[in-house]
This record gives structure tokens, C-alpha cells and sequence, in this order.
């Protein structure tokens, strides 16, 4: 859970909105256009989420569910490659685009999240201050929902790390007890 929850989704959540905040304010920026590299990842995305979408539709959750955490790795990766932080003491207009690329893939991850984390999902749309919940269809016009100048707030922490001391203490507490079936009876 750490590492899916707090590590991928939440990291990304915190990385992309604190800088956005500190660079260009709690507003999606506007300027720069995207490059192959955004391009690419929206490539990537689309094939991703069509094929999320057939695990859902087929009832294959455990498969479903790693098809969404793979889609979160794919910008976690972008950001960490694209590096805005940088990009932005040489080319502002540039790192403008990424960061509303990242931004967009918030309020994106909210919606493809909902079947599973339906209360970070509402998190993610509240903080993006988007009620915009359809299912993205069109996976380049989804991650341009968010125009230039729209409003949102930093969120807190997602995803709370659990430590070790808490899973203990949870599985203890939680374990249930596991009744030895009667033999059965002979006639």
C-alpha cells in the first residue's frame, strides 16, 4: 500500500501541484506547447487505459488494478524524466506545459481511480476543483480538461504512510479467528 498509495499516486499528486504552486502559482499555467516527449506519453496513456478498460470490462480486477498502477508509474516516470524544475530555470514557457500536463493527469487519475480509491478519487477532483468525472474516451482531449488559468488548491497528504508498528497492530487487531471445522460424522 505504501508503495502504490503514498509512494506513486500520492507522491505524484504532492510533486507536480507543490512546484506548480511555488513556480506559477495555485493556477494551471499557460504557454509552451508539448513536445515528443508529452506526445509519447499520451500514446502510452491511451494504450494503457484501452487496455484497463478491457480488464474492467472482463471482470479481471487483479488485472485491472495493476494496469492502473502501471498507468500511475507512466507519470511518475514522465515527471521524473521531463524534470520541470529544471526545464523551468532555462525554459519557463516549456515547464509550463509539463506542469499542466501533470495537472491534467491528476483530475485523469481521479477518474480512472474511482473503482478502486473512490474517496482519494473525490480528493483528487476537489483539489483539482473539477467535477468533470466522465470516463476519458478521448485520452488527448482528457488530459487538456483543465485549461490554462483554472483554479486549484495544493492537497494534503493523500496517502499517510502505514508503518510497520501500525500493520502489526492493525493485523493483530483484525486477524478474526479461524474456526477448526467440525470431522464430519459417519453414519
Amino acid at each position: 500500500m505504501n508503495k502504490d498509495l503514498a509512494d506513486v499516486l500520492g507522491n505524484f499528486v504532492s510533486r507536480i501541484t507543490k512546484f506548480c504552486r511555488s513556480k506559477f502559482g495555485e493556477v494551471v499555467p499557460e504557454g509552451g506547447a508539448y513536445g515528443p516527449e508529452e506526445e509519447k506519453l499520451i500514446a502510452d496513456l491511451t494504450a494503457r487505459v484501452r487496455a484497463y478498460e478491457g480488464f474492467m470490462d472482463h471482470t479481471e480486477i487483479r488485472k485491472a488494478s495493476a494496469e492502473l498502477r502501471a498507468i500511475w508509474v507512466l507519470g511518475n516516470e514522465y515527471l521524473q524524466s521531463a524534470a520541470p524544475w529544471s526545464t523551468f530555470k532555462t525554459d519557463p514557457e516549456k515547464a509550463a506545459a509539463q506542469v499542466r500536463l501533470g495537472l491534467n493527469l491528476i483530475r485523469f487519475y481521479a477518474v480512472l481511480s474511482a473503482p478502486f480509491i473512490p474517496f482519494a478519487s473525490d480528493a483528487m477532483l476537489e483539489a483539482m476543483q473539477s467535477d468533470n468525472r466522465d470516463w476519458p474516451e478521448d485520452v488527448p482531449a482528457a488530459l487538456a480538461a483543465l485549461d490554462a488559468g483554472h483554479a486549484f488548491t495544493t492537497p494534503e497528504v493523500l496517502f499517510a504512510k502505514i508503518s510497520d508498528e501500525q500493520r502489526e497492530e492493525w493485523q493483530e487487531r483484525f486477524k478474526g479467528s479461524r474456526l477448526t471445522p467440525a470431522p464430519l460424522a459417519r453414519p
